[in-house]
């Protein structure tokens, strides 16, 4: 029999154990991400706000396409092409904004980032229309996004303004001392999805939809409207992701493997907490999750492990992380 005072206690810890049962796993992605730098930090003779600003700002990439895929799997979907448009975008910008002004070439990535909204909101009623399963059908425009990359730049080129590789990197020449350009970006960016998603009633249906498709379309939600607008997002940031790699790079590369940066993209939102199942998730998990994916070979470097083991160790843990990501959501099916 419950009493008066066992409610009590438990109303008083309820609301705590919520909050761990929801974010625990997130906070636990965020402090192995600080172990991680903790780590490199005594490996680095000098480190200091040249190295801080080198992850931050290299990691972009891999985090914006962690974000998009979030918001993708989120919903239902898993997008395989994300790494191609990624390159497409970067190649694009570089073709377009070579030798222009730093005014043009924000509204050259103004429309690098429509388009690839529209091109991937575009895969994704496809989908819907065709049924064809989403991992069939964005493997398929992985390649269609790879081909157009090396139609729109045969070679690696372009370029970019000086101004425009500030805005991801802190500096005019690629990478400097100065982190916040790229932190404001990145926080600016990921804030504004992540409160779409849990605050609005669009960015909720999105999880009704992952977590059962069936009853979310008897309760009303619009399915095509969530697979376009889950796609959409997830092509922004794939966008955003090519934007930064030209402001780092400060060109185009149309040979650069976006399938790797695809398996990556997976293994981090498993890694940041979100179900392959759909449903299940957050995109903040996302954030520390593509940083890590993309510091553990630098830090297993520095620590003397042969650069190919590095890539083998990297490897086993991103196999490692969808098993237990797989195992987890088994146990939570279970238990629900």
């Amino acid at each position: 029999m419950t009493t008066h005072l066992d409610a009590v206690g438990a109303g008083k810890m309820l609301p705590w154990r919520r909050w761990l049962i929801r974010h625990g796993w997130t906070l636990g992605v965020w402090l192995l991400l600080f172990a991680l730098i903790l780590r490199y930090s005594t490996l680095i003779p000098r480190f200091g706000s040249f190295e801080i600003t080198s992850i931050l700002t290299n990691g972009l990439p891999w985090v914006f396409l962690a974000v998009g895929q979030a918001v993708i799997v989120i919903a239902g979907g898993i997008d395989l092409g994300v790494g191609g448009l990624m390159v497409l975008a970067n190649v694009a910008a570089a073709r377009f904004m070579d030798g222009q002004p730093f005014e043009v070439t924000l509204i050259v990535a103004l429309l690098v980032l429509v388009g690839a909204a529209i091109i991937n909101g575009l895969a994704g009623w496809i989908i819907h229309l065709s049924k064809v399963p989403d991992i069939v059908a964005t493997l398929a425009t992985l390649f269609i996004y790879q081909g157009l990359a090396l139609a729109v730049l045969g070679s690696p080129g372009g370029g970019t303004s000086k101004r425009f590789r500030w805005l991801f990197t802190g500096s005019e020449v690629g990478i400097g001392r100065n982190p916040w350009p790229a932190l404001v970006v990145l926080v600016i960016s990921v804030t504004i999805v992540a409160l779409w998603m849990a605050k609005t009633r669009n960015g909720l249906e999105l999880y009704a939809v992952g977590s059962d498709r069936s009853a979310a379309y008897l309760s009303g939600i619009r399915i095509a409207r969530t697979k376009v607008v889950s796609y959409a997002i997830g092509g922004t940031f794939a966008a955003l992701a090519g934007l930064a790699i030209t402001a780092i790079a400060g060109r185009g590369n149309p040979n650069a493997l976006g399938g790797n940066f695809t398996l990556n993209s997976v293994a981090a939102i498993v890694l940041g907490g979100v179900a392959l199942t759909g449903g299940v998730g957050s995109v903040v998990g996302a954030v520390p999750a593509g940083i890590i994916l993309f510091f553990l070979n630098p830090t297993l470097t520095a620590m003397g492990v042969d650069p190919n083991r590095a890539q083998i160790i990297q490897g086993l843990l991103i196999v490692l992380v969808m098993m237990v990501g797989g195992l987890l959501e088994l146990r939570r099916q279970r238990r629900s």
